[in-house]
């Protein structure tokens, strides 16, 4: 989600879903259409001050390719449901955000891909409803479609991760439901990491959730709070949620993680900055953290640190990443050699 904009309209009611005439859907055989593109527009970033890696893990003969699902980059007062796939300037924002800052940790394994898409805007994660799951479906049909054209585009033993964030993660949740819980896909599921959303743990039936350091095929997620904060959502949308410490890689609540555990931030100027600045444990589904140990902390008042579930914990997710890739090929070409 964006910086500086006006809150009003996280509740502003613009009319019905109906009375809006969809924009016109994404081709996804067009290099337009992909925010990235392993062939045609792939990721450069990486933050400074982060070790780069000595080969490049892309030029594995079978590299891990990762799905990802960019958050809400679409908000504004009176304007529709659903945002045009190719708005330049939601385009910009989601290229210098959630690509740049998020997708970015995944180049450490392997290869990224990343549609751009008709999100739904931010309301309809607080205007519940019937209009909101409309947008919201709109926006799934996309990557529904984006999806099908990725597997098909990539080699049929090729690993995968599906990541994403926020509305990103409700879609990659729905990805998974669909495409790989209890399917012949899922035994090539490196894991899933799906922070900023409150996945119901009792919604995927074969897939687990993450419950330790190198857990492979596991969903990953977590949503970030200032110690003791209680989001107004909490009562109605985290009763089911199954969460993971992403610096210590449990699901057991009450376990703050040592400052020294902490690999660092990365931050708006995508540096890896403030080793050891931050301690967090789970709390009913909640990831609460003290107050970060960086010089001018006081001047964040952040209560809800959604926005930086990644930036937070971006060389812990890194380091988790490569694990997880060398546990999944570890396990894979055991299986081969076995009778």
């Amino acid at each position: 989600m964006i910086f500086g904009n006006d809150h009003r309209d996280k509740t502003e009611h613009p009319g019905p879903f109906a009375h809006f005439s969809p924009p016109p859907p994404p081709d996804y055989t067009l290099p337009a259409a992909w925010a990235a593109r392993p062939s045609v527009a792939p990721i450069r970033h990486w933050p400074s001050r982060v070790p780069s890696l000595p080969v490049s893990p892309d030029q594995h003969e079978n590299p891990v390719h990762t799905f990802f699902i960019h958050p809400t980059t679409f908000r504004g007062l009176e304007v529709g449901w659903n945002a045009a796939w190719d708005d330049p300037a939601i385009s910009d924002i989601t290229d210098q955000w959630p690509l740049k800052h998020q997708a970015s940790v995944f180049r450490a394994v392997g290869r990224v891909t990343a549609p751009r898409y008709r999100q739904a805007h931010l309301r309809t994660f607080f205007l519940r409803g019937a209009d909101s799951q409309a947008a919201l479906e709109l926006a799934y049909s996309d990557i529904r479609r984006a999806f099908i054209h990725f597997l098909q585009a990539i080699g049929d033993e090729t690993p995968i991760i599906i990541a994403g964030h926020s509305q990103g993660s409700h879609h990659g949740w729905r990805i998974l439901q669909e495409f790989f819980d209890g399917t012949g896909l899922q035994p090539r599921l490196v894991a899933a990491y799906l922070p900023g959303y409150p996945i119901p743990g009792s919604s995927l039936h074969n897939i687990p959730f993450a419950d330790r350091e190198a857990h492979v095929g596991a969903v990953h997620g977590w949503m970030t709070f200032s110690e003791s904060f209680v989001p107004e959502f909490h009562a109605t949308h985290m009763q089911d949620t199954r969460m993971v410490h992403p610096v210590l890689w449990t699901p057991e609540e009450g376990q703050w993680n040592h400052w020294d555990a902490h690999q660092g931030i990365v931050t708006r100027g995508f540096k890896l900055r403030h080793k050891g600045s931050l301690s967090g444990a789970l709390q009913q589904g909640m990831l609460w953290i003290k107050p970060l140990r960086v010089l001018g902390a006081g001047m964040f008042a952040m209560k809800n640190w959604h926005v930086a579930d990644y930036n937070l914990f971006w060389d812990n997710i890194r380091l988790n990443l490569q694990k997880q890739v060398e546990l999944f090929r570890f396990a894979t070409n055991r299986s081969k050699e076995l009778p």
